[in-house]
Formats: structure tokens, C-alpha cells, sequence
């Protein structure tokens, strides 16, 4: 025993000292990493620019607000850190898809292509000029490339930063706020996108079409009301067939499956009186639903006239100032009627988009923030001097009024000045047409204030779940073993006629009710007015007289 209890107090004793030594060791390690860490930590680079250069990157990371937070001393040394390189025309500076993110880029002198799926943005957004940057979204979200940008100019300045060391730069801010920024900033990347033609709802087209053929109809599921109403079909068959089941165990007289339920048994003869009431309510459904979807296609189609008439009107104004541009000897443009020209369609394109993204909110909301404008000046999308304008306004003035009043006053100034570059033999047209637009975008808050009162909206809801939550009961009197069938069919269409209607009410997809459905896809008819923002302009550039 002794002997024994010796044994086990050495091999303790020796098990003690092991862990002394485990301990000493992991100490000794993790000081050691320490020592490493410190030994190699990141010290960003420093490149030689001049004040000129490193003035313009600045003052270019300053129009976006996920460098705005950044302290002074940490901007100043995140500038120094950018690297100057050029190219040719046609280079490829970054490839859509490309998972090698090793840059991003400010452009000093010079501008560039993007294109998406082999096909070239419309502008402005398939241009990125002085004064923009590009490549920073992949190195904030850790994604693959969204567009290919290539050089467009015969030699293109670029500045540009590496990958390691801008997230050393952006990692110095709080974890949280990174985490805004990266949100804030997916929401207003998303709705450019949009406009821009990156994102499609209905393949570039303002609303789903179709194809008359039976068959081709007959084959669609998405972005169809039966898509939306085939669950709550389900429900009631389900719920049908119950109630089946549990008349036939509950009678003692049994009737063939497949033929109707036999009217003396005390069930049926009492279901069968309520199914009397239930077609009562049949008949009065029908008629107030098929109404309130009437009603609800008209808003629809008031909305998507007047949207039609704001894009009409815009068009109007620069066809109209396009037609009294003065021009030279050669039958160009003048240089004064050129830049008069330029900033309207300027002006018309931001106004276009800050009047939906006014009332289209969900999609288009954010642009008419302070960040989502500054978004907007860093990728091109207005100059500085506009970005400025719009942050001295009183917000309540809102920015499609102040966009609106630009096209009027630069208008009516090129046609007075003595070099203006208009004729001024059109201002009280040009006042028709403004005044014409500026009502026609009024009025839309109008429809969409007015487009149906609680009260109706309340009672054909109420009126069309109550008749279908007594379908059951009403036709399986009736048609037995069929019943659930029958119940199906009329939920998917009585349900079906109800959403539809609630999404005419909602032609901007404010609610979000009914993604891929019928609701106007915003982004195209801002698109469709960018092209005519132009269209005019380079229609008569050249004259065959």
C-alpha cells in the first residue's frame, strides 16, 4: 500500500510539472505571435503624387459617403496610398465576373466604357468620366465583378488602391457603422441599377407582356395570379374533403363515392339549407368584386397614362429647344447651344429620377436621400455644382421642383442672352409645355393619395373570405365527393380577382403585395426618358440641307 500510494503521489507531482511546462510554453507562444504581429503589421504605401493629384482623388472620395466618415488624417493618408497608372483605348480595366479583386479605381483624366453582359449601358451610366470611381462594391462585399469597364478615351490617368489596403483604411471605422454604409449603400446601388438597365423586371419592359396563343398562356406559372392563389386553394380542398369525411362517418346510411349526398340524411338536409344562403352571397360577390376590379384597373391605368405623359412632356423640351438651337455656317451646333443643350438633358434625367424615386418609395426612395445623391455625383450621375444645388435647397422644396425650375431658367437663358445659344422665338411654348409637365407630376400623388377608400377596400375583403369560407360547407351538400374540387376552383379565382385587384391598386409596387407581377417596372420608364434626354440632340446634330 505504501508503495503504492508513493507511486501515485510521484506520478501526480510529475503530471504538475508537465502542466507547468504546457502553460509556460502557450505563454511563451501566444508572445511570440504577438512579437510577429507587431513586427508585421501593415504599414500602407506611399506614393509620390503631386498637390494637383492628390487634391482630385480626394475631392473625388469626398463625393461618396463611405468616405465622408473617415477622420482627416486617416483620408489624407489613404490618398497618399493611391497608385497612378494609365492605358489605352480598348483596355480592360476590370471584367464582369472577374473573382481576382485586386483594385479600385479613381479616374483623373480620361473616361470609360461599362458594359454588362457584353452589352453597353446607356448614358450616363455607361460612361465614367473625371471625376468618378468604380471597383470599390467588390472589395466592400467580397464579390465578383458586376460590369466590364474598359478605357474609352485614347489614354486614360487612373488612380488606384489596393485591395489590402483599403479595407485596412475602411476597417478603422466602427464595426457598425461599416455595416450601414454597406447596407445604405446595396440599396442605392440597387435602384441605379435599375435605371441603369442592370437589373430588369420584365426583360426591359415597363410591364410583363404576353403572347396571344392559348397554348403559350395556358403554359405560364410565374408572375401569374395563379402563382399567388393556388395555396389557399389547397386550404379549402383540404378542409373540404374533411368535412366529407367526417359527414360519411358520422351517417349511418352510406351514398355511392361519386354521386350526390343523399338530401334525407340529417346532416346533408341541414347543409344543404345553408348552401341556399351561400349562393344568396354567391350572386352579390360576383357583382361588387368584378366592380371593385373595374375600379382598381382604372387607377391602374390613370397611373400609367399620367407616367407616360411626364415622359411625353420631357421629351416635348428637348425636342423643342433641339429645334431653336442655333447653329453655324456648316449647320452645327454652336458651342453655346451645345452646352445649353447638354445641361437640360442633365437636368431633365435628375429630375425624371428624384420625381419616382418621390413616389415610387420602395425602389427608388433612397435616391432622393443626401447619401443616395452623393452616390449618385460619385458614380457620374451629376456634376458637383448640382450635388451642391440640391444640398443648399430646403428639403421641402424637394429636388424634381428645383430639377424642373433648372430646365426652365437654363432654357429661358440661353434664349435671352445674346449668346445663349437659343432663339428666343419660343418661350411661351416652352412655358406651356413646363407648366404642362410640372401639373401632369402633380397630379400623381393625387391618384395615388385617392386610389381607393378603406371602407371599400374593407368589405369586398370581408365579403369575399366570407364566401369562400363557407364553400365548403355549401358544396360539398351539393356535389359531394366533387366538392373540394369545385371549392378549389372558385377560391383560385375569387381569391385571384381580389389580389389582382389590390395590385392595380398599386402600380408603383409601394406595398410590395405581388413581386413579378403587374406592376410598372419604374426603372425602364426612367430609362426611356434618358434616351430621349438625348435622342433629340443627336437626331438633328447633322442636317441634309
Amino acid at each position: 500500500m505504501i508503495v503504492m500510494y508513493c507511486q501515485k503521489y510521484q506520478f501526480y507531482q510529475h503530471y504538475e510539472v508537465m502542466m507547468k511546462q504546457q502553460s509556460l510554453y502557450h505563454q511563451s507562444s501566444t508572445i511570440q505571435k504577438k512579437k510577429q504581429t507587431q513586427t508585421t503589421k501593415f504599414i500602407p504605401p506611399i506614393f509620390n503624387n503631386s498637390k494637383e493629384e492628390t487634391n482630385s482623388i480626394k475631392s473625388t472620395l469626398m463625393t461618396n459617403f463611405m468616405f465622408q466618415s473617415l477622420s482627416d488624417n486617416t483620408l489624407d493618408k489613404l490618398v497618399l496610398a493611391f497608385e497612378k497608372v494609365e492605358y489605352n483605348k480598348g483596355s480592360i480595366i476590370t471584367k464582369q465576373g472577374d473573382k481576382n479583386i485586386d483594385y479600385f479605381y479613381v479616374i483623373y483624366k480620361g473616361e470609360c466604357d461599362v458594359t454588362v453582359d457584353g452589352k453597353k449601358l446607356p448614358y450616363p451610366y455607361g460612361t465614367l468620366s473625371e471625376g468618378t470611381m468604380f471597383g470599390e462594391l467588390a472589395m466592400l462585399y467580397n464579390v465578383p465583378r458586376k460590369a466590364t469597364v474598359s478605357a474609352k478615351s485614347d489614354t486614360i490617368t487612373l488612380f488606384r488602391v489596393d485591395r489590402k489596403t483599403f479595407r485596412y483604411f475602411l476597417d478603422r471605422q466602427q464595426p457598425q457603422e461599416i455595416d450601414d454604409v454597406k447596407q445604405e449603400l446595396k440599396d442605392i446601388d440597387r435602384a441605379i441599377d435599375k435605371i441603369a438597365g442592370v437589373n430588369s423586371r420584365y426583360s426591359g419592359d415597363i410591364i410583363k407582356q404576353y403572347k396571344p396563343q392559348r397554348s403559350w398562356l395556358w403554359s405560364r406559372w410565374t408572375g401569374t395570379i395563379l402563382q399567388r392563389s393556388y395555396k389557399v386553394a389547397l386550404l379549402q380542398m383540404i378542409i373540404t374533403a374533411s368535412i366529407g369525411i367526417f359527414v360519411r362517418r358520422s351517417s349511418s346510411v352510406k351514398w355511392p363515392i361519386g354521386s350526390v349526398p343523399d338530401q334525407s340524411n340529417l346532416i346533408i338536409s341541414r347543409m344543404i339549407a345553408f348552401s341556399k344562403h351561400w349562393h344568396y352571397l354567391q350572386g352579390i360577390t360576383t357583382f361588387i368584386l368584378t366592380f371593385f376590379l373595374s375600379q382598381a384597373y382604372s387607377h391602374w391605368r390613370e397611373m400609367y397614362s399620367a407616367a407616360r405623359k411626364v415622359q411625353g412632356r420631357l421629351n416635348d423640351i428637348n425636342f423643342l429647344l433641339t429645334s431653336i438651337a442655333k447653329r453655324d455656317e456648316n449647320g452645327n451646333y454652336t458651342p453655346e447651344a451645345e452646352k445649353v443643350l447638354d445641361n437640360v438633358s442633365s437636368y431633365t434625367r435628375l429630375f425624371h429620377a428624384f420625381l419616382w424615386s418621390k413616389f415610387a418609395t420602395k425602389n427608388f426612395g433612397v435616391l432622393s436621400t443626401a447619401r443616395g445623391q452623393s452616390r449618385m455625383l460619385s458614380r457620374g450621375l451629376m456634376t458637383q455644382g448640382e450635388f451642391n444645388a440640391l444640398q443648399a435647397i430646403d428639403q421641402r422644396a424637394g429636388a424634381p421642383n428645383a430639377c424642373l425650375q433648372w430646365i426652365a431658367i437654363r432654357a429661358l437663358k440661353g434664349m435671352k442672352d445674346k449668346d445663349g445659344g437659343l432663339k428666343d422665338d419660343e418661350s411661351f411654348l416652352l412655358h406651356a409645355k413646363i407648366s404642362e409637365l410640372r401639373g401632369t407630376y402633380a397630379g400623381i400623388g393625387d391618384i395615388l393619395a385617392g386610389r381607393m377608400p378603406l371602407a371599400y377596400t374593407h368589405i369586398v375583403q370581408i365579403l369575399v373570405d366570407s364566401f369562400l369560407a363557407t364553400a365548403p360547407v355549401a358544396l360539398y351538400a351539393e356535389l359531394g365527393v366533387w366538392g373540394p374540387l369545385s371549392v378549389g376552383i372558385l377560391t383560385l379565382f375569387y381569391s385571384g380577382l381580389l389580389d389582382l385587384a389590390k395590385i392595380f391598386l398599386d402600380p408603383l409596387d409601394n406595398d410590395g403585395f405581388c413581386n413579378e407581377s403587374i406592376n410598372m417596372d419604374i426603372g425602364v420608364l426612367i430609362r426611356e426618358g434618358n434616351a430621349g434626354s438625348t435622342r433629340w440632340k443627336s437626331s438633328a446634330e447633322i442636317l441634309p440641307f
